[in-house]
């Protein structure tokens, strides 16, 4: 008989309340003993029952599969758990290599990486000249520039931060540089005479640069700006949304833009500070960080990531485990974004609530986006807002700082209240912009439906907003008393006038847009088919005239296509190319027929080591390759990146693999005769094999349960196995779920399929679970439910009989491959078809397509014989942005009237 659970006592702690309210969890669902709980969540009794024990807090993961296994929500245990993890983490230790969310100063110039180039620009700018003006948006880090980087390049510097009386705090300052003088007597020689100090530096350190820091606060402080501006040697930092105010007090100088760090960069500040305390990061973590910040002003998110990771490293490492169980970024601004919201009156509350939806577009789609506006909103809320990393002040206007701002549970729920709104509001904005660029011809003004919606918005509307809303009032005021006066007159004279002169001035501006959109979706298409430039911003110009499914079509083509990623060198035409899970590593054939490992960035690839000779790869998964020698002999090697390849073990003899999990840690495959995928193979000595990886170069075998099974697959974490059994007697495919430890299990009931199953495929969180039929290569899409049989959500066909390569997303789409057909679709866990997101003829070209969550895209193999991969992104918001980011939307001169003549030029950004 099983022993009882110790009794928690008195749940007098928040940990004694969590465990206590696990047990309440377990009771709900009926009390399953800790050995079927186990069987459910994939975890050891011992382990389940001890998170629920109130001794220690168990690991996130720990804590979720408990939670799932008891059939409860996984979001707000998550949410319980950080808040309860904050509590129990280890102190900073004074030790800890990143600052946190405050800016570096002088004693951090040791671990201040990433700005080595920035720093040197300004360093040659003050020797050349004697003003030098850094000009950067908030949260770009121009403090820790002054203070970490020029502070200690510079051979003798001081930092003045000045507040409401500037040259009293110049004065404090300088009273340590100058003997025999107090700050009084400074301030007053200031005051009489701002050339007094230009003199004092001059006689007595005349190599004295000033590094001035928020100089935006003393702008308006004549005296010191004067006092200033005749120093030999200045540098000024000024947050960029001041900048205009600057140029007013032509003070002249070089002026240098702080820009966002680029991923190598990024990377640096990352891994450097943590080396020279001999700690580590994981790779993985660099990578998820590199994906949310690089070219993005995200530096102090990033520290402050780093900082709860650092209080949950496991020695001195910090591991992808503790960044996950901190949250990351996403966490740490939904903290700052509670904290700050909970010291609001309810009067700021309701004006940050207009500041952030303000800052939100909706797109067609419904997809929530970032957006820079220009507010009419009170400084020092903007300055709060700022302070608190939850808004960026740029020299365009106001952004919300990051897009996980996006998902902060209360402006969730507000862009949910108010998507009608916003939509209108997003539909206003591009009429705008179509007015603008037709030299604000009255026809583009609105009017009807549309205006009225308009005039509804209210506090939505900015000052340039609400100017075109009331040209449009009056507009339609004037035109409505015309109409009156004459409509008489028209009816009696020619029935019919009246109607068709109203329907044709709807129909002009739009037949013009429809035609110039038209002309540059061909355009894009025909630069296209020729594989030239400009193809993609022809696409945006004909998206952004003319909106429409096909014009977003042509748009994500033409962006896929001019960030293609080829393989220079030596692969040859129509090479093989094998993608690793996360989109990070490809295994490329050579000339000679021996493969080549690649790392691949965001778009492009950089060649790394060789194979042994005539090695081809045959799986690809995290850290691991499985190889097939010429003479069919299949091996083992770990494969840490693209330059660090190397030979483990021969798996054994007449061994075929079938399927490795993506983290690496299993293959499953079978030993005797040829193996073909997809059919039934007669052959009675084959046996079916699980190869545990655990010590790489000695796998451990296990046997599979199932003797006959014809398709095998893996979860990506190795953790289940999916065997389909064929009955060809009864028609009847049997699909079993097996959870794998030291031996076989089940892990839900089997699905009966009267077809010929052809492929399993896993998602990777294991919700889903993709079955393709053979031979007519329709994909069915099953919803896993815990301990239950899965449940039917979609049946992807195609006129195409051919064989299918699925993969997920991270965010339920599903990618499908037949020969050179892609399409990508939704999936909903409700009775709702999935809607299909993308169908593209003349890419794909038999290659599985895979999903880069660290770039939210698929990568997708050209259509032609180049071995080359194209990153296909799903969201145009997205494609829109980074093209105007990177100064890749805009046409030459000479290109758009080569292409349009002397039409108005449309603005894209």
């Amino acid at each position: 008989m099983p022993r009882g659970e110790r009794p928690l006592g008195p749940e007098d702690t928040a940990l004694l309340r969590f465990a206590g309210d696990l047990r309440r969890l377990r009771d709900q669902a009926g009390k399953p003993s800790y050995r079927e709980l186990a069987r459910r969540a994939n975890y050891s009794p011992t382990a389940l029952s001890d998170a629920a024990g109130g001794r220690k807090l168990p690991s996130l993961a720990l804590t979720l599969a408990f939670v799932r296994a008891c059939e409860g929500d996984a979001t707000p245990w998550t949410k319980r758990w950080r808040e309860l993890a904050a509590e129990h983490a280890l102190p900073l230790h004074p030790n800890a290599p990143y600052p946190g969310g405050v800016p570096f100063t002088e004693h951090d110039s040791k671990r201040f990486f990433g700005r080595e180039c920035l720093v040197e620009q300004v360093v040659e700018s003050v020797k050349a000249k004697p003003l030098t003006v850094v000009v950067g948006p908030s949260g770009s880090g121009r403090t820790s520039l002054l203070q970490a980087g020029l502070l200690p390049a510079l051979d003798d510097a001081v930092v003045i931060t000045p507040a409401k009386n500037a040259l009293e705090d110049l004065a404090r300052v300088l009273t340590e540089v100058f003997d025999d003088v107090t700050e009084e007597q400074l301030a007053d020689e200031f005051r009489q005479d701002p050339d007094h100090l230009r003199l004092r530096v001059r006689q007595h350190r005349p190599g004295l640069v000033l590094l001035v820091d928020d100089f935006e606060k003393a702008l308006d402080q004549d005296d010191f700006v004067a006092a200033l501006a005749r120093c030999p040697h200045v540098v000024l930092a000024v947050r960029a949304d001041h900048r205009d105010r600057l140029l007013e007090k032509s003070l002249g100088g070089t002026e240098i833009t702080i820009e966002p760090m680029s991923a190598d960069q990024l990377r640096r500040a990352i891994t450097e500070p943590a080396a020279k305390i001999g700690a580590t990061v994981e790779t993985a973590v660099i990578a998820r960080l590199v994906a949310d910040a690089a070219n993005q002003h995200a530096l102090p998110l990033v520290q402050q990531a780093l900082v709860e990771t650092w209080r949950r490293k496991r020695g001195m490492t910090l591991s992808l485990a503790g960044f996950e169980e901190s949250g990351g970024i996403e966490h740490v601004v939904a903290r700052a974004a509670e904290a700050f919201f909970e010291t609001l009156t309810d009067d700021d509350r309701r004006a940050v609530r207009r500041v952030f939806l303000r800052l939100v577009s909706v797109q067609r789609n419904g997809n929530a986006q970032r957006r820079n506006r220009r507010l009419d909103v009170d400084p020092p809320l903007l300055d709060l807002l700022a302070k608190a990393r939850l808004v960026t002040l740029t020299e365009d206007g106001i952004e919300l700082a990051h897009d996980v701002v996006l998902r902060w549970p209360q402006l969730a729920a507000w862009i949910e209240e108010e998507g009608e709104n916003l939509r209108t509001h997003q539909q206003l904005v591009t009429a705008i912009e179509l007015w603008e660029a037709s030299d604000r011809d009255p026809l583009a003004l609105y009017r009807g439906a549309r205006l009225r919606k308009a005039k509804d918005l209210g506090d939505f509307l900015t000052v340039q907003e609400r100017r075109f809303v009331d040209k449009s009032v009056k507009r339609e005021t004037r035109r409505s008393t015309a109409l009156i006066a004459v409509m008489a007159v028209l009816l009696a004279l020619v029935p019919g006038t009246v109607v068709y002169a109203l329907a044709n001035e709807r129909k002009l501006t739009e037949a013009h847009d429809r035609e110039l959109g038209g002309k540059a979706i061909s355009e894009s298409e025909a630069l296209m088919e020729q594989r030239r430039p400009y193809a993609d911003k022809y696409a945006l110009v004909g998206y952004k005239v003319y909106p429409s499914a096909e014009a977003e079509k042509v748009l994500r083509l033409a962006n896929a296509v001019a960030r293609g990623i080829p393989f220079t060198g030596t692969p040859k035409d129509d090479a093989d190319v094998l993608v690793g899970p996360r989109g990070e590593l490809a295994a490329v054939t050579d000339e000679d027929g021996t493969d080549r490992m690649w790392g691949l960035d965001e778009d492009r690839a950089v060649p790394g080591k060789r194979f042994a000779e005539h090695h081809r790869v045959v799986k690809l998964a995290e850290r691991r390759a499985v190889t097939k020698d010429a003479t069919g002999r299949q091996h083992l090697w770990s494969v840490n990146d693209a330059n660090d390849i190397n030979y483990l073990a021969p798996l054994p003899d007449r061994f075929q693999v079938l399927d490795i999990s993506a983290d690496g840690s299993r293959v499953v495959g079978k030993i005797g005769g040829a193996v073909e995928l997809g059919l039934p193979t007669p052959d009675t000595s084959e046996r079916g094999v699980l190869l545990d990886l655990g010590d790489p170069r000695r796998p451990r075998e296990l046997p599979i349960p199932v003797r006959d099974a014809e398709t095998v697959a893996l979860s990506q974490d190795g953790r289940e196995l999916a065997t389909a059994a064929w009955d060809a007697a009864a028609g009847v495919t049997t699909i079993e779920f097996w959870s794998i430890g030291g031996t076989f299990e089940r892990a839900a009931p089997p699905l009966l399929q009267p077809v010929y199953v052809r492929g399993i495929t896993y998602s990777g969180d294991g919700r889903w679970l993709a079955v393709e039929h053979s031979p007519e290569s329709v994909v069915e899409v099953w919803q896993r439910v815990p301990s239950g049989t899965p449940v039917l959500r979609a049946k992807l066909d195609s006129a195409l009989r051919y064989g299918a390569r699925v993969s997920f997303s991270d965010d339920d789409r599903v990618a499908v491959v037949r020969d050179n057909i892609f399409e990508v679709q939704q999936l909903y866990t409700t009775d709702r078809r999935a809607d299909r997101l993308v169908y593209v003829v003349g890419h794909g070209n038999s290659t599985r397509a895979v999903y880069r969550p660290q770039f939210h895209d698929f990568l997708v193999r050209g259509g032609g014989q180049d071995p080359e991969l194209l990153p296909y992104q799903l969201d145009s918001g997205q494609i829109i942005k980074k093209m105007c980011e990177k100064d890749g939307a805009r046409l030459t001169d000479s290109e758009w009237v080569k292409s349009f003549g002397e039409v108005e030029r449309v603005k894209v950004c």
